[in-house]
């Protein structure tokens, strides 16, 4: 059988110097995942809301214009990445000496696509091309996110997740702000864009000052590393080129063939479907430097027993939150305005996709990136890609928003099985096929207690009496299994 990987025995460890005891790492995750919890989770809520008020005030068309620029701005983002930001995730994990080189790489590449795309967008304004000129702000925006977005994997990696939270609060705040601000004077598209770029470059400019060390470092000065680390950072970045934010492929692939409502019925859904998975990529984000310190540290069999810990439980808490948003999508897309009604549709198909993301971001980042299984994973990555591209184009022209969604699901389920299949490959296997059973049952006995339940009780009353039925399901289907996922989240929080 392949064996697991080959380490680098020259490789130096930072900080890798883990307590002993699943438990006692599992605190420490505990810690990490709090504080991006409290970024992508808590502080997300006020954004969440205002976003939603955007969307009633947008409407469809104007909304999916909005969606279009910041797909493509993401998506041309993770093309001038070059790889650096899941590369130093994992390398400044495992060589803190080598984040100097990239964060000063990162900043070269953005500094010259910026000045392009500044130039490119007071073009199309002084031309009056608004659709061009929403384009080229999505790419603005789009640049200085990405590096937020890398100087946050730098504290990722550093176990400094606290340090994040700065800026994502002002990135919030900010956001929410110059929504009010568009909604109240009644500007355009165009003024979110610009607005909201306003508020990421305040943030970039806290989170630079908090990787100050490595902008003073003699490295960060060291401009001809650039193609040395392009070349290290390559498998990352043929990994993310194929990744390319498979909602932002489908929301481009989608405004080839359908109307500019249908991507924003398509776009709106998704907003709403995402906001769990980001509690969950948290999770992932800050296993990924534990299972790489012990996947270094040759502690492979304590690497694997946590992520199989993790996974399980991630898959017990999602399976809830997917039924109940497949069950009330009408009323949730409600809040939204009766201009989104045809959205319900696609969020139920979309809560399908919901738990597939959670377990592809936690085999994903915690398994594969974590034992330096890039290409393979980029692979499987590039096949699903494929998939998406052709059935996005296929199935929305035939069937619109909800063919995007059925060629997302379709997408995400063969990425999931060849990402599953590698670790297999590599001796790693996961063992929850048990696991999906208990909680398939769960889920179908909770889906069934809401459809039941009668029709004057209020809709966001009835999930808490559906939930409890899901885990006494759970307690007599798969009494270990709960055990094991109610033990993990104790340890999480104690530590012991």
């Amino acid at each position: 059988m392949t064996q697991l990987v080959t380490i680098n025995p020259n490789r130096q460890v930072g900080s890798q110097d883990l307590p002993d005891g699943t438990a006692a790492i599992l605190g420490l995750l505990g810690r990490n995942t709090l504080w991006l919890w409290l970024d992508r989770g808590l502080l997300q809520v006020g954004t969440l809301v205002a976003g939603l008020l955007l969307v009633r005030y947008l409407g469809p068309a104007n909304f999916g214009i909005y969606s279009i620029a910041l797909s493509v701005g993401t998506v041309i983002g993770i093309g001038m990445d070059l790889g650096f930001t899941r590369y130093a995730a994992r390398a400044v994990a495992a060589s803190p000496q080598e984040g100097s080189a990239i964060l000063a790489s990162g900043l070269f590449v953005s500094a010259v696509m910026l000045v392009g795309e500044v130039i490119g967008l007071l073009g199309m304004a002084a031309w009056r091309k608004w659709y061009i000129a929403c384009l080229c702000a999505g790419l603005v925006l789009g640049n200085l996110q990405r590096i937020a977005t890398l100087s946050a994997a730098f504290l990722t990696a550093e176990l400094r997740s606290r340090a994040i939270l700065l800026g994502s609060f002002i990135a919030r705040l900010g956001t929410i702000a110059v929504i009010g601000l568009v909604i109240w004077q009644r500007l355009s598209v165009t003024a979110v864009l610009l607005g909201v770029s306003v508020i990421s470059t305040l943030v970039v400019s806290i989170r630079l000052w908090q990787l100050r060390p490595y902008l003073t470092s003699s490295e960060s000065k060291a401009w001809s590393q650039l193609n040395r680390v392009v070349t290290q950072a390559w498998p990352f970045f043929s990994y993310s080129l194929t990744q390319i934010g498979y909602e932002q492929l489908s929301v481009v692939g989608l405004s080839l063939v359908a109307s500019r409502e249908e991507v924003g019925w398509f776009s709106s859904a998704l907003v709403i479907a995402n906001v769990f998975p980001q509690w969950t990529f948290a999770s992932a984000d800050a296993l990924l430097p534990l299972m790489t310190r012990l996947f270094e540290s040759r502690r492979v069999p304590e690497m694997l027993q946590l992520g199989q810990r993790i996974v399980e439980f991630l898959l017990i808490i999602s399976v809830p939150v997917a039924v109940a948003l497949s069950v009330f999508a009408p009323e949730s897309c409600r809040l939204l305005g009766p201009r989104f009604a045809s959205s319900a549709l696609v969020l139920r198909l979309l809560s399908i996709r919901l738990l597939l993301s959670v377990l592809i971001g936690a085999v994903g980042e915690g398994f594969l990136i974590a034992t330096d299984r890039v290409k393979e994973r980029r692979n499987a990555a590039a096949a699903a890609l494929a998939i998406l591209a052709v059935l996005t184009l296929l199935l929305g022209h035939i069937w619109g928003a909800a063919g995007a969604a059925v060629a997302l699901i379709a997408a995400s389920t063969v990425r999931l099985l060849q990402y599953i299949h590698i670790c297999s490959r590599i001796n790693l296997s996961l063992r929850w096929r048990g696991g999906l059973w208990t909680t398939a049952l769960g889920g179908l006995a909770m889906a069934i207690t809401c459809l039941h339940m009668p029709k004057a009780m209020s809709w966001w009353i009835r999930p808490a009496p559906a939930v409890f039925v899901y885990f006494a399901v759970l307690a007599m289907v798969g009494r270990n299994r709960l055990a094991d996922a109610w033990r993990t989240l104790g340890e999480c929080v104690t530590g012991t």
